[in-house]
């Protein structure tokens, strides 16, 4: 038998065995019963939905969730405090921070501005809350990286603190993805606290904290 002779009958081989394991397979899962074609056939029926535009807009709409973002607008005097070590003393600098409601109501618009381990630091985050998650989301950049931080969460039973976690990039450890904690804390109308968590070794402890007061 000479090669070529020899690469047909392999071929063969193996088109047999395929179609004898998809027909062992039809005989298990009638083909309209097969969780893929089920499938597609569930995602065509939802896209056919004569009320698709309208649940597209209902998703669209800002609601209770956005106006709790909307706390937070207005104009921030912040004072951030950094724990290197959780058993030594924090080092403290000063900034301000600016937040406003865009996109009709639907996301707060964060611009901070301050400075950070003696150098000047401007940092922005867009916090919103999506109806089809039911979670808040937050994103933040800041002049002191290349890298975008998300994070989601959802506030606790009092109603006045908002818990998210969140992933960011470690230039210091080479850690990838790296897992943290956010805790924004309302005190009254004009006080709240945003909170930092190391959550990945050990006891969680607190890295940093920015108190925040209305100007």
């Amino acid at each position: 038998m000479n090669m070529k002779t020899m690469v047909g009958v392999g071929a063969l081989v193996l088109a047999a065995g395929a179609c004898g394991a998809w027909g062992a397979a039809n005989v298990w899962q009638p083909e309209d019963e097969h969780p893929g074609k089920k499938y597609i056939a569930e995602y065509m029926a939802k896209a056919s939905d004569p009320n698709m535009m309208a649940n597209y807009m209902k998703a669209g709409e800002p609601g209770t969730a956005h106006e709790f973002l909307a706390l937070f607008v207005g104009e921030w005097d912040a004072v951030n405090r950094m724990w290197m070590d959780p058993a030594g003393e924090p080092m403290e600098s000063k900034g301000s921070c600016t937040n406003t409601m865009i996109m009709g109501g639907r996301y707060l618009q964060t611009e901070y501005k301050g400075d950070m381990m003696g150098f000047p630091f401007t940092g922005m985050a867009l916090t919103g809350y999506d109806n089809n998650k039911k979670l808040f989301t937050n994103i933040w950049i800041d002049s002191m990286s290349t890298g975008i931080a998300p994070s989601y969460g959802n506030l606790d039973q009092s109603g006045t603190a908002m818990t998210m976690i969140g992933t960011m990039d470690e230039p210091t450890t080479g850690e990838m993805g790296k897992a943290y904690k956010q805790v924004f804390r309302i005190i009254d109308e004009d006080n709240h606290v945003m909170e930092m968590w190391e959550i990945l070794y050990g006891d969680p402890f607190k890295v940093m904290e920015i108190q925040y007061t209305r100007k």
